[in-house]
């Protein structure tokens, strides 16, 4: 693990190399670990609908469902496409097994996801602040680091 690495809490932002949108992983219900008193994630939170929605437009290989026009995050028109079918292969990889939250490994910064459709979910933000997107050398002193 990298210096400045962050644990991941309900709401922190997501991006997919093959989505044309960014979304925040959802916890329905709480493993019983806070950070800041945001509920921790851990390693299985990893189902679609459930924890993760779609990414807007696949540019990966997703060929099933409808066609959906929408206004990218620069606000311009995107030409159509298909809809995002997030269609996880695994559990989240890079956990932090020495950390455990309801048993699992918690997730941190560093924590990615496979969908079957070429796409690799990463995060933006761990979620302590409120959406402060990381950025290269910049460590906010108030969110909880490992």
């Amino acid at each position: 693990m990298s210096d400045g690495v962050y644990y991941i809490v309900r709401g922190a932002k997501m991006k997919c190399t093959k989505g044309t949108h960014k979304r925040k992983i959802n916890l329905p219900l709480g493993h019983g670990a806070y950070v800041n008193g945001y509920p921790m994630m851990n390693k299985k939170d990893n189902e679609a609908e459930k924890n993760i929605k779609y990414f807007g437009i696949c540019n990966g290989g997703c060929e099933e469902g409808e066609d959906i026009y929408l206004i990218g995050e620069d606000g311009i028109q995107l030409p159509p496409g298909k809809k995002c079918k997030v269609t996880i292969l695994d559990d989240w990889i890079n956990a932090k097994e020495d950390t455990l939250v309801e048993g699992e490994g918690a997730l941190t910064l560093d924590s990615k996801l496979i969908c079957q459709y070429g796409g690799i979910i990463s995060f933006v933000t761990d979620g302590q602040n409120d959406g402060i997107e990381k950025k290269e050398g910049e460590i906010p002193q108030e969110r909880v680091n490992i």
